[in-house]
């Protein structure tokens, strides 16, 4: 039959017009709907194959723009580049494809209802499953802060357990109904009961920390955005910086700044092996200032390569780097580069960057600024490390993201990378600042709450204040504690169900043996009569 498979599909266009860029979340609430559907009366094995399609559909959909990112950032022609995106959709659909096997698995050998194992199984898998590009279902939910404040208490994945949670809940309502046209009651009124809880929690913190940041202290940044191309800083990169200067002080004169923000890799820099020293062209513009630069440095086994973050102050004296060390693979390493450099000579676009080591947070004055560079601000746990301070333990009062997103072309992925990022803001309770060269720069508030933002491909400036914070949450402290929960408790389902399998596998094989052996005396019984 087709309708399974069209289900699986009609599934997976659900699930990337309700993800970010298409912003259709409401759509999310029952994008697994569908493939629950498909998988009710299937094989496990089945299950596999419907969710993966479901996953494929959803990935190609949700991140067309990978096309565009392998052609910017390998120079692959545009077929290549196709393959690419098929290969990532294929790979990132195995995740719903597992949901799909072992959600049915569970429910079919267990007396564990779907409205408790999808979501358990779903939020240990996105725990487990190692993507380049994570794409947390729950941050399809960004708009809705009332709703993804629990972030700072599960981060995250708290929020797609929710999601997930309602697609379940519907799912099982709506089989009951068909079913014996009578609503499933349990199942609703523990989702109306979570919602409150989830609800009512939301609107205390969003109200607690509206009233902290009133309190604070706060910075004035200033972020620049010259709407130029990553290409541009090989093409003319004296341009790009001169423009840089340029509109910084033509905002200093508007009003003071506390502090400039440049973006990601603005022109390349040496400094010596001590990090310190001067840069004469960034002094003079009034105020000091964040900004993202190629840093080479003679080390002890030749010149290291590091897309780095540096502070100055007025005069342009160096007052802390930052390295990024969660690296882009084919975009500024490849894997296993260091082992075949010849990998090197057939994708000349790629760079080959050394990953930083340090976690230290930038002193600017008495505050502490935790920096993060491109992509490493969707990742939680990278986030989370920052934000302990290093092996000094100073706990940032801020964070900032340093980015350039032009490889993307005029897409959906900068607004995917800044509702990501938005969840940093809640998990660890601190104001970000990100700027980009081609936007989306904005200020997200400790709440997740995007302030102010800039357009994509526009030149631009924005202003705004942020607090400075102390104190931490239970993410901040646990990390991702339900994930890991969830985990274990998929494992322990999949064990139970495999053992209810092999149980009745091994009762069938003795029922079998018996009706063998009564078969067998009674044909012996036969014989023995006719031989008397």
């Amino acid at each position: 039959m087709l309708t399974p498979w069209i289900a699986a599909v009609t599934g997976g266009i659900l699930f990337f017009l309700g993800y970010v860029g298409f912003d259709q979340f409401y759509l999310e609430w029952f994008s697994l709907v569908p493939l629950l559907w498909a998988v009710r009366d299937q094989r496990p094995g089945r299950a596999f194959l419907l969710g993966w399609v479901t996953g494929v559909v959803g990935h190609a959909g949700g991140f067309y723009w990978v096309i565009g990112m392998f052609q910017a950032f390998a120079g692959l022609p545009r077929p290549l580049a196709a393959l690419g995106l098929l290969l990532l959709a294929a790979a990132n659909g195995i995740l719903i494809g597992v949901w799909a096997w072992a959600t049915r698995l569970i429910t079919r050998d267990t007396r564990w209802s779907v409205v408790l194992v999808a979501p358990v199984v779903w939020t240990g898998l996105e725990k487990f499953w190692p993507e380049v590009f994570p794409n947390y279902l729950g941050a399809s939910q960004y708009l809705l802060p009332h709703l993804t404040q629990i972030a700072d208490l599960t981060g995250i994945l708290g929020v797609s357990f929710l999601v997930v949670l309602v697609n379940a809940t519907i799912y099982a309502v709506l089989t009951k109904w068909s079913q014996s046209r009578a609503l499933a009651w349990g199942p609703l009124a523990s989702l109306v009961v979570v919602l409150a809880l989830v609800l009512v929690y939301g609107d205390f913190r969003i109200r607690a920390m509206d009233r902290k940041v009133a309190a604070a202290e706060q910075l004035t940044i200033g972020l620049i955005q010259t709407n130029r191309g990553a290409g541009d800083r090989f093409s003319d990169p004296d341009a790009g910086f001169q423009e840089h200067q340029q509109m910084s002080l033509a905002l200093a004169k508007v009003q003071p700044l506390d502090l400039v923000v440049w973006p990601e890799g603005i022109c390349e820099i040496s400094l010596s092996t001590s990090r310190q020293g001067q840069v004469p062209a960034m002094g003079g513009l009034a105020a000091p200032i964040l900004w993202g630069a190629v840093l080479k440095e003679q080390g002890s086994d030749g010149v290291r390569v590091c897309n780095t973050a540096v502070l100055t102050d007025k005069a342009g004296r160096v007052l802390g780097t930052y390295d990024k060390s969660v690296l882009v693979p084919f975009g500024e390493y490849i894997p296993f580069g260091d082992i075949f450099p010849a990998l090197y000579s057939w994708s000349p676009y790629s760079s080959r960057f050394w990953p930083g080591e340090s976690e230290k947070p930038l002193a600017l004055g008495k505050n502490l600024l935790s920096v993060s560079i491109c992509y490493e601000d969707i990742f939680p746990v990278k986030i989370r490390a920052l934000m302990r301070g290093g092996r000094e333990g100073r706990t940032p009062d801020a964070m900032f993201n340093l980015t350039n997103d032009s490889w993307y072309g005029k897409s959906t992925e900068p607004m995917e990378h800044l509702a990501l990022a938005s969840f940093r803001s809640i998990e660890n309770r601190r104001a970000l600042v990100r700027v980009t060269n081609t936007g989306i720069s904005a200020f997200v508030d400790p709440v997740g709450r995007i302030i102010s933002r800039t357009g994509i491909w526009t030149r631009e400036s924005l202003v705004g204040r942020i607090p400075m914070l102390q104190g931490s949450t239970v993410y901040a402290r646990f990390g991702d504690w339900l994930g890991w929960l969830c985990i274990l408790l998929t494992a322990c389902c999949i064990g139970q169900a495999i053992s209810v399998v092999r149980g009745q596998k091994d009762n069938h094989a003795s029922d079998q043996g018996e009706d063998d052996i009564r078969h067998h005396s009674s044909h012996n019984g036969r014989k023995a009569k006719g031989q008397h």
